[in-house]
């Protein structure tokens, strides 16, 4: 019997906090909302500091206020979808690679098994990021048994070369790991495995696919490439409440974000560069 992403988190033992209507985990230090897909909370000051209390994270992120204007931030999504209305080279490279490629569900097993060696190579075209081990990408699958998450993968031929592990929640999908492997990008993998999914989902089910937030951190450009094939930006605002000490740090090298940005980024000082772009959309948010 498949559960919902929540039970499902409980069930692997994910620990869980309530405010604002919703579930909360922690993420690298950072307590967001558990939900898998689109989530726009309103949440109080004094339920954001019971939060950081409790949770004892050094931040915590939300979405909330959705609206039609722009502002700094955004998930991105597809729900119209209509390939007529591409330019003439999106549409004949998406045809490519539909004529290259073949596309179709996996079973979680199956890419447990056969899997890692097109994750582990995808992290060739990635800085500031590394995968996990063999044994450890196994298990990670296949404990999605079961669960709401689903697998599509990309073939050239025989080969693997690319897959999306999606969550599933009604109808509203996020597309939680995207990878390809390099060597095949070339047979446009990306464009088929895509394509086939929102017609799957969009088309053929009426249901949105979201990709998730605005990226703060990460450089794949895939959200660049996904507003190519029929995605958009659903506008709103970004919140950011911070721990006493980590809010006094912000505040005192802000002034220094344009040097500090120029600096390698790497280890440290990329974490840092993050919180301070981070902070730079926060304010941009915050004055509209």
């Amino acid at each position: 019997m498949t559960t919902n992403y929540i039970d499902w988190l409980k069930k692997q033992g994910v620990q869980l906090f309530e405010a604002g209507g919703i579930y909360w985990r922690l993420y690298h230090g950072t307590l967001v909302p558990a939900q898998a897909t689109r989530c726009f909370v309103e949440l109080s000051q004094g339920e954001a500091s019971a939060l950081l209390k409790e949770s004892k994270a050094w931040f915590l992120r939300y979405a909330s206020k959705p609206c039609e204007e722009k502002t700094e931030w955004w998930y991105i999504i597809c729900d119209p979808y209509k390939i007529d209305k591409f330019p003439s080279k999106i549409r004949n490279m998406i045809k490519r690679g539909n004529r290259s490629c073949s596309v179709k569900r996996i079973s979680a097993e199956w890419l447990a098994k056969y899997g890692y060696e097109c994750y582990f190579t995808a992290y060739n075209r990635y800085k500031n990021a590394s995968p996990v081990r063999e044994d450890i990408f196994h298990n990670n699958i296949l404990k999605t048994i079961g669960s709401p998450f689903e697998y599509w993968g990309v073939f050239v031929g025989d080969l693997f070369a690319g897959y999306c592990q999606c969550i599933v929640e009604g109808n509203e999908v996020s597309t939680s790991v995207i990878k390809y492997h390099p060597e095949y990008l070339k047979y446009y993998t990306s464009y088929a495995l895509i394509n086939s999914m929102i017609k799957h989902y969009v088309i053929e089910n009426n249901a949105t696919i979201s990709n998730g937030n605005r990226s703060i951190a990460h450089d794949t450009n895939i959200q660049d490439f996904l507003l190519k094939l029929g995605f958009r930006r659903q506008f709103c605002r970004l919140n950011v409440v911070y721990q006493p000490m980590l809010k006094l740090t912000i505040k005192t090298l802000f002034p220094l974000y344009k040097l500090i940005n120029k600096l390698p980024d790497r280890g440290p000082v990329h974490k840092l560069q993050a919180l301070l772009y981070q902070e730079n959309l926060r304010r941009a948010c915050s004055v509209r």
